[in-house]
């Protein structure tokens, strides 16, 4: 997912999944944050688009429970729920403990292609990278989820990156929030070290411990975060 900018959109006219996929990453990425109220007309003219694009791609994001009705026949973006987010972590936790016991016995048995641990093996290498400078939190955010989509394909069963890709624009503004704080992203990258030497050494059961225990800490620390900054905020 691309990192996006309301004024990055030209004049000239969309369709229905153009503008749901701006609007998606606007709302994942920060840019229309929690709270944000969504005119349907400031956005078509915005947008260059008629009102009837605009309409569906927020019914979209409705379904997907990323923005909300207000009461005043208006929208605007849901507010992050701490206790949503660490319920997908706990599901994310046996979904990809599996996706990495199934990674693992796939380079065990000599079935994962070249390609296949080049792609999980990039993916880490330049996260590592962007968490040394810890500078680019959009970029870091992209990072954690090309690794784990990486580990999904790794593992050869498509289900489990399909159960998970609505979910992560959810996980991504949750992340965009609390990133910027001190060792948090160099953890979860030293984390992401050690669950790829277990899965291309074909160590199923080390590899579905530490990517259940990774994903665990992670849903914890994340949902004291953003308790946290709710707290301060209110």
């Amino acid at each position: 997912m691309q990192n996006s900018k309301m004024n990055d959109i030209k004049s000239n006219p969309l369709y229905i999944d153009q503008v749901y996929e701006h609007l998606l990453n606007a709302i994942a990425h920060g840019v229309l944050a929690p709270g944000s109220r969504i005119r349907q007309s400031a956005l078509s003219t915005s947008l260059g688009v008629s009102r009837q694009p605009v309409s569906h791609a927020l019914q979209m994001l409705k379904k997907q429970g990323l923005v909300r009705d207000t009461g005043r026949q208006g929208l605007e973006v849901s507010p992050i729920d701490p206790h949503h987010v660490l319920q997908l972590y706990q599901a994310r936790q046996s979904l990809e403990a599996l996706a990495a016991t199934l990674a693992a016995e796939r380079a065990a048995n000599g079935l994962a292609t070249a390609d296949e641990r080049k792609t999980l093996s990039d993916a880490l290498e330049s996260g590592r990278a962007l968490a040394l400078q810890a500078t680019d939190l959009a970029g870091l955010v992209q990072a954690d989820a090309s690794f784990h989509v990486a580990m999904y394909r790794f593992s050869a069963n498509p289900v489990i990156g399909e159960m998970l890709k609505d979910q992560w624009p959810h996980l991504t503004r949750a992340m965009v929030g609390v990133l910027d704080e001190p060792g948090v992203p160099q953890r979860a990258w030293d984390e992401h070290v050690r669950i790829t030497a277990t899965v291309l050494a074909g160590d199923a059961k080390t590899a579905n411990r530490l990517m259940h225990e990774h994903l665990q800490r992670a849903g914890a620390d994340l949902f004291a975060r953003l308790t946290k900054r709710i707290s301060l905020a209110a």
